[in-house]
This record gives C-alpha cells, sequence and structure tokens, in this order.
C-alpha cells in the first residue's frame, strides 16, 4: 500500500463527508486507503461513515471506537492502524481541494529520501464569517524546513496538509497525550528524523469554528498554551535542544508580554516579561543582554516593529540553533532562520524578535 489517508472524526455529522469526498476524489497511479477513526460521536457522523465504508469497503477502513477518546488518544491510534509507506492526514472538519494532492505529496516524498515529511499551505476559512479566507503559509515559503524552526514557529498550520513517512514513529512517547493538541508534536517526533519538505501549493481548507480545540480558544490563551507545549518539549527532548527551546520559550513569553502590554493588562505583560527574561543566553554577558532587551521592548514596544523591519531587510537571521542529524549520523547544517515579517503563519502571530 503506498499511502493511507487518516481522517479522525467527532460530531462531524454536517461536514464528514465533504472531508471523505475530497479523498476519494484523488487521482492517483497508486493503491490508498482511507482510516478513519471516528471517535464515539453522539450526532450521526458514525453511520454516515459506515455508509461511506459499505460503498466502499476495498477503500475504507473504519475504526469505530467502543467510548468516546478524546483526540490525543484517537489520533495516534488511528495513525498506527495505518498500512501504508506515507500516511497523509485529514481532519474531519477540514477537507481536500485538489484532486493532485496525493500523487503530488507521494512523488515529493519518492524524490526526497532524507526529508520525513512534506506539506503544503491552507485556507484559512472562517465558519462564522467573521473574517475573509486566509492563506496559511511557512515562514519564507522555503523548499525545505527544520525541526529547530518548528519549536519556534507552529507553522504547519493543521495536520491536513501533512505527509509522513510511515514507520519512523511506530510508538508514542507518554508525554505525548499530555499535551493539548497533536498535530504540533506529531511534526516534531517526525522532523527529529530528517528535513521537512515544503510545497507552495494551497491544497487543503482548514476550517475556523467554535467546535475546534485550539480555534475556540481567545488569542491570548492560544499563546500561553503553545508556551506550554514547548515547556513540555524542553522537559522530555535531549540536552543539545535546551538551547533551541530556551530561545523559543523567551521569544512566546516576550510576544505575549507585549500582547497583554498592548490589551492593557499590566500585571499579566509584567509576569511574562519576567518570564522571558529568565530564558536568557548562556552566561552572566546573555543574561543582561536579554533582561537588557526585554525591558526595552516592554518600554519601547514600537522598537520590536523596528528591530524585526531592520532585520528582514538586512537578512539577518534570528537563530542558527543546533545541526540537525538525519539517520546517517552526518550533520547538515540549519538553514538561516526565516527573519520575523517573513513569518505569515505561527499559530498566533509573530513571536519577538
Amino acid at each position: 500500500m503506498k499511502v493511507s489517508v487518516l481522517i479522525t472524526t467527532y460530531n462531524h455529522e454536517k461536514i464528514i463527508a465533504q472531508a471523505i469526498e475530497s479523498v476519494l476524489a484523488q487521482a492517483t497511479g497508486f493503491e490508498y486507503e482511507i482510516v478513519i477513526g471516528e471517535d464515539c460521536s453522539t450526532d450521526r457522523t458514525r453511520s454516515i461513515c459506515r455508509t461511506y465504508q459499505d460503498r466502499y469497503p476495498h477503500r475504507i477502513r473504519l475504526l469505530c471506537r467502543e467510548e468516546n477518546l478524546g483526540l490525543m488518544e484517537n489520533f495516534p491510534r488511528t495513525f498506527l492502524a495505518c498500512h501504508g509507506q506515507y500516511v497523509a492526514c485529514l481532519d474531519g472538519d477540514d477537507y481536500w481541494t485538489s484532486p493532485d494532492k496525493l500523487q503530488r505529496q507521494a512523488d515529493y516524498l519518492d524524490a526526497h529520501p532524507d526529508c520525513s515529511l512534506c506539506f503544503h499551505n491552507a485556507m484559512m476559512v472562517w465558519e462564522d464569517g467573521s473574517q475573509g479566507p486566509v492563506v496559511h503559509a511557512p515562514p519564507g515559503r522555503r523548499s525545505t524546513y527544520y525541526v529547530q524552526e518548528l519549536f519556534k514557529h507552529d507553522f504547519i498550520s493543521t495536520a491536513s496538509v501533512a505527509m509522513v513517512r510511515n514507520h519512523l514513529v511506530r510508538e508514542f512517547p507518554d508525554w505525548y497525550d499530555t499535551l493539548p493538541v497533536p498535530d504540533w508534536p506529531f511534526f516534531i517526533l517526525h522532523g527529529l528524523h530528517g528535513k521537512m519538505g515544503y510545497l507552495d501549493e494551497t491544497w487543503s481548507v482548514y476550517r475556523q469554528h467554535s467546535g475546534g480545540m485550539y480555534s475556540r480558544l481567545p488569542e491570548e490563551k492560544q499563546m500561553e498554551q503553545n508556551i506550554g507545549i514547548v515547556r513540555t518539549f524542553r522537559e522530555v527532548l535531549g540536552p543539545e535542544w535546551k538551547g533551541v527551546l530556551a530561545d523559543a520559550l523567551h521569544s512566546r513569553c516576550l510576544t505575549l508580554a507585549l500582547y497583554y502590554r498592548r490589551h492593557g493588562d499590566r500585571s499579566r505583560a509584567s509576569e511574562f516579561a519576567r518570564l522571558a527574561s529568565r530564558e536568557s543566553r548562556a552566561g552572566w554577558l546573555g543574561a543582561l543582554y536579554t533582561r537588557a532587551k526585554v525591558s526595552a521592548y516592554m518600554h519601547v514596544p514600537a522598537l520590536a516593529v523596528l528591530v524585526r523591519q531592520c532585520r528582514t531587510r538586512l537578512g539577518i537571521p534570528r537563530t542558527m540553533g543546533p545541526l540537525h542529524r538525519p539517520e546517517s549520523g552526518r550533520p547538515e547544517p540549519c538553514p538561516r532562520a526565516a527573519p520575523p515579517d517573513e513569518v505569515t503563519s505561527d499559530r498566533v502571530g509573530q513571536s519577538a524578535p
């Protein structure tokens, strides 16, 4: 089996058919399966999925949970049930827009054996009409990205844009299901095995609605949640990642401090400014620099914008991070990190420079 398509769904009776139909519309030169993890929905989602399984018994495998597991357990269980060489993910409330998506991504991974996954853009659509569609793309729109960049910016918008090599991750660590979202740590686990390839195409629609476990959160709560996830990464990953993760925490805490300052919450702004100061570079000089930087940004918020613009014009990288070591053991240098103004897609705004 060349490709498995993983769909997780819960209470999606109005939209799950569109997701499944967008997979069935794929034109490929290979066989693919659709593996649906139906998480004991309380509406008609399960019966709709069964109808599709009855109609396409050789294409669709329906995994009906006896009780609601929650996405953090349903997603990895469904993933481990996939048989394909590659696995393409699709959330039950999203859908694909191009019949060539599976073929193009599989061809890419065939041609780039050093990549552990590949991804593309998503069209973010707000169901309530509160704003118009927005294309979610990674910073700089480069052909290749590295895992250390993913620590600082969660630029892969949704699981619905990714295809990963199967069997790189065959066991999920104990810390995985303690996190609030499945896709970002899923990409991190795969990114530790190789590069991440990018195709500058928009082949998915990423719905933003009140039922989404991430999109329903207020902006500041999303940022706080992301800080908690990075802290978990720092606790559980190897010592070679400590410096990169400290930089990521510093940027995210400073960004949230500036957010609270803009919105008049000086108490919370001071709290996260202190946290940003603690995530200092090694040595007393680095700590002094970090504290001075945080103080300057908090007193003159426009300074962060000015620094970001200058770095963009001069092409100055924000961080280099450690070497990425593929399975061959030969290190590959991390590319220059994208300047902050190019970050078009971090889940909430841009991190402070």
